[in-house]
């Protein structure tokens, strides 16, 4: 599950610390849901928890949600030398993208799909392009 910001309201919000809450809302789904939640980890040394080896490439160096615009600018193919490796392909790297602040239009609708919503959140299940399928293999 990838974080993401609307760029509507602060990060972080010191004008509003009812927020913070939803800011640490997506790490539930590390438990509940066995989910990859970049933002949950830390760098190596400074505190125990870790992205397995198998998806270190995604893991945030850094943290706070990414910003929307610059998500769809990646999935339109805009991307520029600024763009760091671990958000790249974000679109098919991840199932689904949470984004913190106020709610925006889907800035995306061929590709984000809005599951839940409310005035402090969106959770959109991202939508992969089907894998082709292998035809005259005569397997079945």
């Amino acid at each position: 599950m990838l974080i993401g910001g609307s760029g509507e309201g602060e990060d972080p919000p010191f004008n509003d610390l009812t927020q913070y809450p939803m800011f640490y809302a997506p790490a539930l789904a590390v438990h509940y849901a066995n989910a990859f939640v970049p933002n949950l980890f830390t760098a190596v040394g400074k505190q125990p928890v870790q992205a397995r080896a198998s998806v270190q490439r995604l893991a945030i160096p850094y943290g706070g949600p990414m910003p929307v615009r610059v998500l769809t600018a990646i999935a339109a193919g805009r991307i520029s030398a600024e763009i760091p490796a671990f958000i790249r392909t974000w679109h098919r790297d991840y199932d689904y993208l949470y984004v913190l602040g106020p709610h925006v239009v889907n800035p995306s609708p061929e590709l984000l799909q809005e599951l839940d919503s409310s005035a402090r959140f969106v959770l959109y299940k991202i939508r992969h392009a089907p894998s082709p399928s292998i035809t005259g293999s005569g397997s079945k």
